[in-house]
């Protein structure tokens, strides 16, 4: 089963070098679409989806790990409260009345909030996999609702436009079925070593541009999904690490390698049946999303009932060089590629998170019991082109199910 592992892996690999020349971008989508696949719950204290998504190394820890995750985020929320109407679809929404009326109404007024450049609306994660021993694996879909700048009859992205009818509304699908394995290689009493890989075969789906009628109608469900263009392909990205842990493992220091041979191969379809099943694609082109470097230093001290975790990350460092370097104030862009945060268990039961993520504050609340977790994230991002351009902040719900032994 190794021998197996380490030759696919290594096939991975040499492919990677063998495509690379013949990548390309994905046009006026580009900087929206263009991005490896990771779900929002892959941070350091989010278990199953950390190891498969972030930081394979972390497999050679030998445990048994079921989990199921159902989650949803909502972007420029405190904005969009301010509407009355919005406020009170959305406390409807929280005691499970889950009519359309106030499905459309909420996701209308987030939408109307978006501004302009790239944004986000809301998206969805859904997930289960497990950890049996050293192995794991996963089952992955995240469903996306972004805006952008409208694209014009000449395929170009047009200017920035405020208005909410001068944009351009895209869903957007990510998928992923994981393999994952972890390997002590050194187990001292002064130090560990461990390393890990795991291999995703992906599959990014969007619908080409919508506008705001169209986006409308089709949540109102007065227009189906049949005709409208939709592009999807498959990738098969590769995912390295390596963990040094010392103080009987209470401080680990991490590197990770992500999204290694992230092309995937696409195709144009009529509508979203045929893209989903591969049938009747045309235009096939290859689009590249970039690998990334990260690294990270994580203290768990183990004090029992009132427990604190720190953690510090520098993730995606290669594209820091790659994209920031040539703006006015680099250093403020730096900002953007850190991740600090500590987070203090109580009895095991209640989680209080606080973190300077990515330039921007967050905080989190957890409750959670043999293995079954709720979340509640609110906190901020960047999506603007330059750091304090255009802070979006964001909500987010989570529900984790499973065993963690």
């Amino acid at each position: 089963m190794k021998k197996t592992v380490s030759v696919v892996f290594a096939l991975v690999f040499v492919l990677s070098l063998v495509f690379a020349q013949g990548a390309t971008d994905d046009g006026s989508y580009a900087g929206v679409t263009n991005k490896g696949y990771r779900p929002s719950d892959s941070n350091y204290y989010d278990g199953l989806n950390y190891s498969l998504f972030r930081n394979p190394s972390d497999f050679a820890t030998d445990r048994l790990r079921i989990q199921g995750v159902l989650g949803s985020s909502s972007f420029n929320f405190s904005d969009a409260l301010q509407n009355r109407s919005v406020a009170e679809s959305f406390s409807h929404l929280t005691k499970f009345h889950w009519d359309k009326k106030n499905w459309i109404n909420y996701v209308l007024g987030l939408a109307t909030e978006v501004g302009s450049g790239n944004n986000d609306i809301i998206s969805a994660d859904f997930s289960v996999g497990a950890q049996v021993g050293n192995y794991g694996f996963g089952i992955n879909v995240t469903v996306d609702a972004k805006s952008m700048p409208m694209i014009d009859e000449n395929a170009d992205a047009g200017q920035n436009n405020n208005s909410i009818l001068g944009n351009g509304y895209l869903p957007v699908v990510d998928a992923a079925l994981s393999f994952g394995y972890g390997r002590r290689v050194v187990d001292t009493s002064s130090l560990t070593f461990d390393v890990g890989a795991t291999i995703h075969f992906s599959e990014k789906l969007y619908m080409l541009q919508l506008n705001l009628d169209t986006a409308a109608d089709l949540i109102n469900k007065t227009r189906g999904f049949e005709n409208l263009q939709t592009r999807s392909g498959l990738a098969m990205p590769l995912d390295i690490a390596a963990t040094l842990g010392l103080m009987d493992q209470r401080l680990t220091v991490s590197a990770m390698l992500n999204n290694i041979n992230g092309y995937y191969y696409m195709r144009t379809y009529d509508n979203i049946g045929d893209a989903a099943s591969f049938n009747h694609g045309y235009g096939r082109y290859l689009l590249y999303t970039p690998w990334t470097f990260s690294t990270s230093v994580v203290y768990n001290p183990r004090l029992g009932n009132y427990n604190p975790v720190m953690a510090l990350e520098f993730t995606d460092i290669n594209l820091f060089f790659r994209n920031e370097l040539e703006k006015e104030s680099p250093m403020l862009e730096f900002f953007k590629y850190v991740n600090a945060s500590v987070k203090l268990d109580i009895h095991n039961i209640v989680s209080l998170k606080a973190a300077y993520k990515y330039g921007y504050p967050e905080f989190g609340l957890s409750v959670a019991y043999r293995g079954n977790q709720i979340d509640f994230i609110y906190g901020f991002h960047e999506a603007g082109s330059l750091y304090g351009e255009k802070p979006v902040d964001s909500l987010t719900f989570r529900m984790k199910f499973g065993v963690d032994k």
